[in-house]
């Protein structure tokens, strides 16, 4: 608990340096966007490469995955039935809202800081997530509000992930593990040190994009979504942990992803 508790405050603090740093002048907002090409091109599919080497399928993994796609649809359908009475627009944020998960950018860099054995499991939910976040919610919400701007268009959905570089590393990851095959640890010396700067690089980044602004009227809304979100993180907890027949790592990694923060939000 220590541990988790020093990794916690870390990550706060390196949180609070980004603000600090925008904040006096020296960072600006657009500088976020190198980071964030950083990350997603280099450090995040660093970590998951050695963090998911030797793995060795089982039944496990595949539930994973389909609660990571399940969970989302699930939470958007709600999202939809929960903003039923309100406007469009509003509707369709909680549809947004309530759904997804920011694994890449946050559970992956938390867990990787302490608990790499973790990872794994991870990467299985977040095979999962990443259909529903890369377009396909998007493309649920649009249609849901009759406001069909791009439809649901399988093609370019598959497009968006496959041009994503964690994502494309998960499936050849998975694909070597399905064929018992992994890389030789030595030759991951070469991109460990990519993989140590993927904490520091994503929760700095996570900074840099962060605003305290709000639109004006807007709290009400913000706070609604949150109640909701949390009340919604809450009770899938308490049903994985008390009732799931899981080992307790898998159940920790889920009510760690559960609680992250909202991928759509800004």
């Amino acid at each position: 608990m220590t541990t988790i508790l020093l990794n916690a405050l870390s990550i706060l603090l390196v949180l609070f340096l980004a603000l600090l740093l925008k904040k006096i002048g020296l960072l600006r907002q657009e500088d976020g966007a190198l980071t964030s090409k950083l990350v997603v091109y280099l450090t995040l599919p660093a970590t998951i490469l050695i963090g998911v080497n030797h793995t060795k399928l089982s039944g496990i993994f595949f539930i994973l995955m389909f609660m990571g796609l399940f969970s989302n649809l699930f939470l958007v359908f709600l999202g939809k039935f929960i903003g039923r009475k309100a406007s469009v627009e509003e509707r369709g944020l909680y549809m947004f809202d309530l759904s997804g998960y920011n694994i890449g950018n946050f559970s992956i860099p938390f867990v990787s800081s302490f608990f790499p054995a973790a990872i794994p499991f991870l990467a299985m939910f977040d095979m999962g997530n990443s259909l529903m976040v890369t377009g396909t919610t998007q493309a649920i919400v649009e249609l849901s509000s009759g406001r069909k701007k791009h439809g649901f268009i399988l093609q370019e959905i598959f497009g968006v992930l496959f041009r994503n570089p964690p994502f494309v590393v998960y499936i050849f990851m998975f694909i070597l593990a399905i064929f018992g095959l992994s890389f030789p640890d030595d030759w991951l010396i070469l991109i460990r040190p990519l993989a140590n700067a993927n904490t520091l690089l994503s929760i700095f980044t996570i900074g840099l994009f962060m605003e305290f602004r709000l639109p004006k009227g807007k709290l009400k809304l913000l706070l609604k979504i949150l109640t909701w979100r949390y009340l919604l993180a809450f009770i899938l907890a308490s049903l994985v942990y008390f009732f799931a027949p899981f080992p307790a790592i898998i159940k920790e990694v889920l009510l760690l992803i559960f609680f992250v923060r909202c991928p759509f939000c800004t």
